[in-house]
Formats: C-alpha cells, structure tokens, sequence
C-alpha cells in the first residue's frame, strides 16, 4: 500500500535538507502540477538558474515552455528539499546511457515522468528506480499500437476485457517504461522486446530478447486523480516503504 498525503502548491517547497527522512529502503514519489500557481511557477523559475531560462527560448510553444519550467525547475526544488542547497546550484550529470543523477549526492537517486498535465518524481537512497505516468486517453491508434508493442500473451490480456481494454494498454507501458528507465537504457530497448506475465494482478518481467531474466524487479502500481492517470514505479526491494505525496 503507497501512503498518500497532500500538499498546497502555495507552499513553495523550500531547501531544508531533508535527506535524513530518506532512509534506505524508503521510496518518495511527488506528484505536481504542470499547471501550477504563480508561486509555485516563479519558485521553479528560480530554481532553474540562468542556463536553465536560457533553454526556455529553445521550445517553440508557449505549453511547452510552461512545462519545461514547472518540470525541471521542480525536479531542482525537490533536489534542493534533499540536498539542503538552493535549487539553481544543484549540480546533475548523466551516466553513460544518459540517465541522470546527483553530482552533489550521487548515493540520491531519482527519476521522474510526465504525461497531460501531471510530472511525478521519485526519490531513493542508493536503490535504482525507474518510473513512468501516462493519462488514460482514447488512441485512434489503438489497435496498431498494440499490435506493435505487445506480444502475442500481452495482447491477448489487454484484449481479454474490452471494458479494461485501455487502462490495460496503457498500464503495460508504464512497466515497459519504468523498467526501462529503472536499468538506465531508456528506449534503447524495444517495448517489444521485453515480455512480461501477469498473475492475479501482479505483473512479472518474464523476457528480455528472448532471454530469461534473472533479477528480481518489482513493479508497483500508482493513480492520480481516481484513475485518471495511472503510474508504476520500478524497483528492486519488495519491502520498500513508498509514500506518495501530491502537490495540489
């Protein structure tokens, strides 16, 4: 069970090193509104730091502009809640397969996804976690993106009950993406490529190419907005204490 809490996006989310409350075997995912208020808004500003604004320019559309700003500067505002740093010194780099991570603390991991109007974050202590949002949608697509994503055993589960039919296509591919996000390859992986078996509502990663795998990743289910949004966050540790807090 993922705890959920709350928070007023009028609370500006502050530096205040808070990497004590992050004990190992703790996963904290937030959720945050593209659409946030003003304050919220110019703190995400802020927190980018000089480069950052210059790189809003780069975005041709105004939603898209928007978005860059509340994402990345919140992911620095949430790197700066841990690290107890401001928000535009907060240093990131990127390991060889491009996933990015804490040059100030590198033991702090963390991966974040966005998708309609939502950006969610999690964060860990040395414990690689992947995590992938998608909104529930209607797809004029649907049928050639099931065809080419999913296995003959995959389509078959989707398929099996037309009312669930959506909210299963698009929860197998927040596994996919999660667990790709998790191992740092991003879509260097195929979706296709990967197999995965469900059982009584648990989803098993069961292939990789063909091959057999052999660790023991978990897969653990998120909504936001009664279901209107629907997320899974991967990781390695069964017991992990995992809490959700939504910025609203």
């Amino acid at each position: 069970m993922i705890k959920t809490s709350t928070i007023a996006s009028n609370t500006v989310i502050e530096e205040t090193n808070n990497l004590s409350s992050l004990k190992k075997g703790d996963i904290q995912i937030w959720s945050i509104p593209l659409d946030a208020n003003e304050k919220f808004r110019a703190a995400c500003l802020n927190a980018l730091g000089e480069k950052g604004r210059e790189r809003i320019s780069f975005f041709k559309f105004k939603q898209v502009q928007e978005s860059y700003i509340i994402s990345q500067g919140g992911l620095r505002l949430l790197l700066s809640y841990y690290l107890g740093i401001p928000g535009e010194e907060v240093q990131l780099g990127r390991l060889s397969k491009g996933k990015p991570f804490s040059i100030d603390n590198p033991t702090l991991r963390f991966n974040m996804s966005n998708s309609g109007r939502k950006v969610v974050y999690a964060f860990s202590m040395d414990e690689e976690i992947g995590l992938d949002l998608e909104r529930i949608r209607e797809m004029s697509d649907l049928d050639e993106l099931i065809e080419k994503n999913y296995n003959s055993y995959e389509q078959n589960y989707i398929n099996k009950l037309p009312e669930k039919r959506l909210y299963r296509f698009f929860k197998f591919w927040t596994i996919k993406e999660a667990y790709l996000k998790a191992i740092g390859v991003g879509m260097r992986i195929p979706p296709e490529d990967l197999e995965f078996g469900v059982q009584n509502g648990v989803y098993t990663l069961q292939s990789i190419r063909g091959e057999v795998d052999t660790e023991d990743w978990v897969f653990k289910d998120f909504e936001l907005e009664d279901g209107a949004y629907v997320g899974t966050l991967t990781i390695k540790n069964v017991n992990a204490n995992i809490s959700l807090r939504e910025v609203v």
